[in-house]
């Protein structure tokens, strides 16, 4: 199962751009929801807001599986801000919640955010997947060896990866190569996140996937186990300039004047 995260409509029209995915044959769309890459806030997580989202989905011919949230689970109001975006999801009707989880200074706050609310995701039949993140310090997930000890310790089935292959690169850490890295995860991932990479001097900018340098080929493929719920982000108006935070450009990837 493939899903088309929105990301791609960066720059157009919601609805337009969802049609423009069903009409090339996309089946799913993941929705997504994070600072920098978007504008929203948290008065957007409530399930009737969910809902909508579902009902405009839906009448455009696409379903939904996965939703990407992030928000820092280390801070004092994660457990909060996670439960609201568990109700958007439920009003949704998503079945996986993506979010990155903290740096290692704030471990203690994670263990206390994931006390309070997996048995919320355990009550309403979702599941957690913590991503690594593609930029940042401190990550306490910086690839997915670190991502499958973490889950290791909890042995929660509410609590899995989303794990990002091209993240794994960029973000610098990684303590395998890619293939090491990916066995490593895959028992502990629910779901995987693919993009691409190029570098324009000093800075990053995305591609489309196997264009770039994160190494797609048929030793990843044959990895990964049928069935793997895989998102294509395909963040194409960001670049990272000088490897720094997402910064996002001024047009949108399709003119509006070529999406029905």
């Amino acid at each position: 199962m493939i899903s088309f995260s929105t990301v791609l409509l960066d720059g157009m029209n919601l609805e337009a751009g969802l049609r423009q995915m069903a009409k090339a044959g996309a089946l799913w769309v993941e929705p997504v929801f994070i600072e920098g890459y978007m504008a929203f806030d948290e008065t957007d997580f409530v399930a009737a807001k969910g809902r909508a989202l579902a009902a405009l989905i839906a009448d455009c011919g696409l379903s939904v599986r996965a939703m990407s949230a992030h928000t820092d689970l280390g801070q004092d109001t994660s457990a909060d801000r996670l439960l609201r975006r568990l109700d958007f999801a439920q009003g949704l009707g998503a079945r996986i919640l993506i979010s990155n989880a903290t740096t290692v200074p704030r471990r203690v706050v994670l263990d206390t955010t994931l006390a309070r609310c997996l048995p919320e995701f355990h009550a309403a039949g979702l599941v957690l997947a913590l991503e690594n993140p593609g930029h940042g310090q401190d990550a306490l997930i910086p690839d997915g060896a670190a991502g499958a000890a973490l889950l290791a310790e909890f042995e929660d089935a509410a609590l899995r990866l989303n794990y990002d292959i091209g993240n794994a690169l960029t973000y610098g850490a990684r303590s395998l190569g890619l293939l090491g890295d990916l066995r490593a995860a895959l028992p502990w991932t629910v779901h995987l996140h693919l993009k691409d990479v190029q570098e324009l001097g000093d800075d990053l900018t995305f591609c489309a996937i196997g264009a770039g340098r994160v190494g797609y080929d048929a030793a990843v493929v044959c990895l990964v186990p049928p069935g793997m719920a895989l998102g294509v982000e395909g963040p194409l108006r960001l670049c990272r300039p000088g490897r720094g935070d997402p910064v996002g450009g001024a047009a949108p990837v399709l003119p509006l004047a070529e999406v029905g």
